[in-house]
């Protein structure tokens, strides 16, 4: 039985090509796409599910409000895990981990800054599984001299991974460690990046004081003796905050503060951090939603054009499914029949879907940043392979299946179901579907785009072009520093250099809370700061709304000075600067001068009040202002320069502009993913349109013959067959708007300067609809409505 439904499966795609084609491309479109966006969403939340003890381990969040500042962090201090440790028996293990960026390695005559290492306890293996090259986890950072490097930095560093174990590195120029083990780099779905893990009980490196209960800086993470014991333990956290922490943030003289310490599962990290302070640019489960949606929305509609052709052809078949009946067959037979075709052709799709996900898995990577890999041949693979191919095949199958086989002799010789409102209605609601869901897509891509658009060329607040910054991590590059500006500052290629230990556009600064006095009352307000000397302001263009920029000329600004923005006016609610005073080194002084608002960082982040400390002479970073007129000839100079002040030191740098436009890669690639499959999508409705009106021009060749010989012209023809589409279509855009305004509208929200959405961009989308759907039907139309009417006329 089966053989002859196979048997006579290929012959109707034989005889069909046509109808064969249209639907083997859509399926195969429609299969690759959910595979690959199924793809993204398996990495996403595959994020530190590996780890062997992922279950029962946590982090420890933060959540502290006083007064009108409020902070959600993903740190705490120092002291936090040992005590824990000591005071809970739900706690079995604890581990701190401080991340650093940008330190100095040396080995041998090899020197390089590495770009991330991380401070780690020694009980970081029996958190995470790493897989050891050499060394052993038992050992590995037992010694505070210990160092354990990633096979990445081996390479680099020694140009191998074995052969390595007890050789001394020279970290920060003058610290030396042992390398106490190698292990593989690791995954790409691990929430650390490193390359380096040094100690983090050695204080002289890591610059961590184990006994500051208020200096948050360190991750901090507890292994439970079982996954349900967060709740015991956070239950307990009001009173560890009174018993040790209370009193170190001064809580306890009155001051109202509300300090919530919870535990986050270390697989909802990736994904559910969003809404902590440092982490707003990180994984978003909100996309991880979107691509799921657009996977399965493009597999819908691959389905549907599957049962909208099949059910377009009835009456194609109607006269086969008579004779069989005649014949004796029963209707699940014919069931059979018609299912057995579905899945014929979706396995066809399968095997073409297969070649199609070799072809552009390496783009789909490189669009989303991503390594995935499928295995074709892997017993898992082809179990789902085969599941898939089974569920596919019996959804896009049954309904045209039901539908074909309950037909009567009588009422097939009638043509019934062609002509009956029934199919009619089925056809015109699947088309409806297929073109809401493109265009939602479409206006999500016109609204993605454009919000990408906004964010590159939203003025910053500061000239970012043209400004080049060069790390001085080393203490002894530190000490250069003024030599370095003034060499610099002689050729007149280079249009200022300034130097400060600030981050602009690459991270978080420090935090401090500042206190600041009108009309005798205290106002302490929790801030960003960092150092700056007298040519930062003028090097970045940052703008002054009223007072004076620090200078190297006044006394009183080498004993302490400070610059503060527009938004910590505003929170302050001073009318201006002289309002009132600010406490620094325990002197209360005036505020120099307020600046224009600046971006620090990309426009996920709202500006927030910051403080600039004027400090000419302390800073870990130049930033350099070069010409645009030559800028390669600028580079070389300043790369001469600092080779020669520091010939032992590696040269590094990076533009600001550069740096900036790294914060929205994230955001372009998913704009990138969102404007493929939105493409794809559409191409996939216009097959099945397209198919559609192939079908109903056949259905309609004598129809047309007989409008010819009457005078009917061809465009009166193809606007005949064409409206009844693009009545569809319009009552699709319809149905869209609302819904791509709500989604788009949640979209934006994770942004804090943000387009707004105007009635022309549904106007644009509709229009664009409109015109794609016309352009396919028209083909037909225009087929149908130039043929010859003596030959119309001769058809049945």
């Amino acid at each position: 039985m089966l053989t002859n439904y196979l048997k006579i499966a290929v012959r109707n795609l034989i005889r069909n090509k046509t109808y064969s084609a249209l639907t083997l491309l859509g399926l195969a479109s429609g299969i690759t796409c959910a595979i690959l966006l199924g793809l993204y969403v398996n990495d996403e939340l595959s994020f530190d599910r590996y780890h062997t003890n992922a279950d029962r381990i946590f982090r420890l969040n933060l959540h502290i409000k006083w007064a009108d500042n409020e902070f959600k962090i993903g740190v705490g201090s120092s002291p936090m895990g040992p005590a824990l440790q000591q005071e809970y028996p739900e706690v079995k293990q604890v581990l701190r981990v401080k991340p650093s960026k940008e330190t100095l390695f040396r080995a041998g005559e090899k020197t390089l800054y590495v770009k991330d290492i991380i401070y780690a306890d020694s009980t970081l293996f029996k958190f995470f599984d790493y897989d050891f090259i050499e060394g052993s986890p038992k050992n590995a950072l037992t010694s505070r001299t210990s160092v354990v490097l990633t096979q990445k930095l081996a390479l680099s560093l020694f140009g191998k991974t074995d052969g390595i174990l007890g050789k001394v590195v020279t970290v920060k120029e003058n610290l030396p460690f042992t390398i106490a083990g190698v292990i593989k780099d690791a995954p790409a779905n691990h929430h650390l990046t490193f390359e380096a893990i040094l100690p983090y009980a050695n204080v002289a490196v890591s610059g961590i004081d184990p006994s500051k209960w208020d200096s948050f800086t360190s991750m901090t993470y507890v292994l439970l003796n079982q996954p349900g014991d967060q709740s015991k333990l956070e239950s307990k956290m009001a009173t560890f905050y009174k018993k040790y922490i209370a009193k170190a943030i001064g809580a306890d003289n009155g001051t109202k503060i509300t300090f919530d310490i919870t535990f986050q599962p270390l697989v909802n990290m990736h994904l559910r951090s969003t809404h902590l302070m440092g982490e707003e640019n990180g994984g978003n489960m909100a996309f991880v939603y979107t691509f799921s949606a657009i996977g399965l929305f493009i597999l819908l509609i691959a389905i549907v054009n599957y049962i909208n052709l099949a059910t377009a052809r009835s009456a194609g078949r109607a006269k086969e499914i008579g004779v069989r009946k005649a014949v004796g067959s029963l209707r699940s037979q014919l069931i059979g029949q018609f299912l057995t075709e579905s899945m014929l052709l979706t396995f066809l799709a399968l095997m073409i879907s297969s070649l199609l996900l070799f072809a552009f898995l390496p783009l789909f990577n490189s669009l989303a940043d991503k390594t995935l890999i499928i295995n074709l041949w892997s017993a898992k693979t082809l179990g789902l392979a085969l599941g898939f191919t089974l569920l596919i095949g019996l959804v896009s199958g049954l309904y045209p299946a039901l539908i074909l086989s309950r037909f009567k002799p009588v009422a097939i010789l009638k043509g019934a179901f062609t002509t009956s409102g029934q199919g009619i209605v089925l056809r015109k609601s699947l088309v409806v579907l297929q073109f809401t869901i493109s265009m939602v897509m479409i206006v999500g891509t016109i609204i993605v785009y454009r919000q990408l658009q906004y964010m590159r060329t939203t003025e910053l607040g500061f000239n970012q072009e043209q400004v080049v910054t060069i790390p001085l991590k080393a203490p002894s590059v530190q000490q250069t520093a003024a030599v370095l500006k003034s060499k610099l500052l002689q050729n007149a290629i280079i249009k200022g250099v300034s130097l400060t230990d600030g981050s602009v556009g690459d991270g978080m600064n420090d935090k401090s809370t500042f206190s600041f006095y009108a009309g005798g009352t205290e106002q302490p307000v929790s801030t960003e700061y960092f150092s700056v000397d007298h040519d930062f302001l003028n090097v970045l263009g940052i703008k002054l709304k009223e007072g004076r920029n620090f200078s190297p000329d006044l006394a009183s600004d080498s004993t302490g000075t400070v610059l503060i923005n527009e938004a910590m006016l505003k929170r302050l609610g001073w009318k201006n600067r002289t309002a009132g005073l600010i406490e620094f080194d325990t002197r209360k002084i005036p505020i120099a001068g307020v600046i224009r608002d600046f971006h620090l960082r990309s426009l996920h982040n709202r500006i927030e009040p910051l403080v600039l400390v004027f400090h000419k002479d302390r800073g870990d970073r130049l930033l350099v202002r070069v010409s645009p007129q030559n800028v390669p000839a600028a580079l070389a100079f300043v790369k001469d320069v600092y080779e020669k002040v520091n010939p032992n030191q590696p040269f590094d740098y990076a533009f600001l502009d550069q740096t900036f436009a790294q914060q929205y890669r994230s955001d372009e690639r998913k704009g990138g993913l969102f404007l493929g499959f939105s493409g794809m999508a559409i191409f996939i409705a216009c097959l099945g349109l397209f198919g559609l009106a192939t079908f109903t021009a056949e259905q309609r060749t004598k129809e047309f013959g007989v409008r010819k010989v009457l005078g009917a012209s061809v465009s009166s023809l193809v606007a005949l067959l064409s409206k009844d589409f693009l009545k569809l279509v319009l009552i699709a855009i319809v149905i869209a708007a609302p819904l791509a305004w709500y989604a788009m509208n949640q979209w934006l929200q994770n942004f804090a300067y943000k387009i707004n959405i105007e009635w022309w961009i549904f106007a644009l989308a509709g229009l664009l609809a409109m015109s794609i759907a016309l352009i396919t039907v028209s083909f037909q139309s225009v087929k149908a409505a130039l043929m010859n009417p003596v030959k119309s006329l001769r058809t049945e």
